[in-house]
């Protein structure tokens, strides 16, 4: 398990919204446990969006997911 920071975005506004600190294996389940469905790295973009990061050094940049 690693932690990750997990930010939604609603209606394109990303700098009102805190940050989440969620243990997940991946990615993948670190946006589920937040949101409580299935995103995607890529497609359309809806009104729900997510920024999930890893923390610690040396960490990539957040990834980005999509509502499907």
């Amino acid at each position: 398990m690693e932690m990750f920071e997990v930010q939604l975005c609603r209606q394109g506004r990303w700098e009102q919204q805190r940050w989440r600190v969620v243990a997940a294996r991946d990615e993948d389940e670190a946006a589920y446990k937040v949101t409580g469905e299935y995103l995607r790295k890529d497609g359309e973009r809806k009104k729900v969006r997510v920024r999930v990061a890893r923390i610690g050094n040396g960490s990539p940049p957040p990834t980005l997911f999509y509502a499907s």
